[in-house]
């Protein structure tokens, strides 16, 4: 059994994201849709969520290979030192051998030798001592290289086993990083297939409402009780006017967990990367009792958390700051949304 490190290669994944970070972005379902809005700009927002459901698959997915391909290195060094084990106990099994033979051939004589070869061909220690007990040839002078010998081939056996079970986990651990690798582009193909269908929706708005997601909308003062919560509030409203690009973090471009991680972030405060882990953090806040600096949470309509696909921070007066989609910044708007807000998490206090 040969270790053999393996690692799955990602990078042409990796370019390919980056490449579409670019100049593709998915939208949230931050931006609601007045009376007065046009068939294209719902069509923009519909599809905006639908990609942003998609970026968060992607996101799962790549956590899951990460996850997958530690768990393969790790089994593929443990396959390693188990082979690396065996082979020492292998060449300690032969090296004693011929230190027991050279014993046999000065204690036994007149074909007494075959003997030896049989005690040498027990399955295990015990056996081995029984057949020594019963041909009378444990001597004393003779029983500490006896014992030695069936140490050695205890722990040549054991090395043996654990290899075979290496190996075994490492096998496992490969087909599992092959599932995640296929799983990571089916959610690559369904995320570029949905970011282009937004594209088409952006471009088909008129220029009224092109410039008016381009433009701040609301550039007013917002204060929360003084602390950490309130400090990534202030990070996250210093951010307005900023541009939106799907996987960015800051600070001069963002997605939606990434402000909102960015912001909290400059408060000292570390959270999860993407929205849906940002769900698990903190605790569970009524909707009626939230205070600035809070994380909204949004999803498809299902009231399924696995479904989340935005988030943004709560600053009073039932609005949020957030970073919606691609074509519009970084601005503070109504805390409604789609519709589909799911519920909302205090980071701290």
């Amino acid at each position: 059994m040969t270790a053999h490190p393996r690692r799955f290669a990602t990078s042409k994944t990796a370019v390919a994201l980056v490449a579409l970070t670019i100049a593709l972005t998915p939208v949230p379902a931050s931006a609601q849709p007045q009376d007065d809005t046009s068939d294209a700009m719902e069509r923009y927002q519909e599809l905006g969520a639908q990609a942003a459901d998609a970026e968060e698959d992607l996101s799962q997915a790549e956590d899951e290979l990460a996850r997958r391909q530690q768990e393969l290195d790790k089994a593929d060094a443990a396959l390693a030192r188990a082979n690396q084990a065996l082979q020492q106990a292998q060449r300690a099994e032969v090296a004693f051998r011929d230190e027991v033979d050279t014993l046999a051939a000065a204690s036994f004589r007149n074909g007494r030798i075959a003997r030896w070869s049989a005690i040498l061909t027990s399955d295990s220690s015990q056996e081995f001592l029984d057949q020594m007990s019963a041909l009378g040839v444990l001597a004393s002078n003779n029983a500490a290289t006896l014992n030695r010998l069936s140490g050695i081939r205890d722990r040549a056996n054991a090395a043996r086993a654990s290899a075979a079970q290496a190996q075994q986990r490492a096998g496992k651990a490969e087909a599992e990083a092959e599932r995640a690798v296929s799983t990571l582009e089916d959610r690559k193909a369904k995320l570029d297939e949905q970011i282009a269908q937004v594209r088409a929706a952006l471009d088909d708005l008129s220029s009224a409402e092109q410039a008016e997601l381009q433009t701040v909308q609301d550039t007013g003062s917002y204060l929360g009780p003084p602390g950490a919560a309130n400090d990534a509030l202030q990070a996250a409203l210093s951010r307005r006017g900023s541009e939106y690009e799907w996987g960015a973090t800051g600070p001069s471009e963002f997605d939606c967990s990434g402000l909102t991680s960015w912001s909290y972030a400059q408060a000292g405060v570390t959270i999860p990367r993407t929205s849906r882990q940002q769900w698990g953090a903190g605790k569970p806040v009524s909707l009626d009792a939230l205070l600035p600096g809070d994380l909204l949470f949004y999803d498809d309509g299902t009231g399924n958390p696995s479904n989340i696909h935005h988030v943004g921070m709560y600053v009073g007066e039932g609005k949020m700051v957030d970073a919606p989609t691609e074509g519009q910044l970084v601005d503070v708007r109504s805390m409604e949304g789609d519709g589909h807000l799911i519920g909302a998490r205090r980071i701290v206090g």
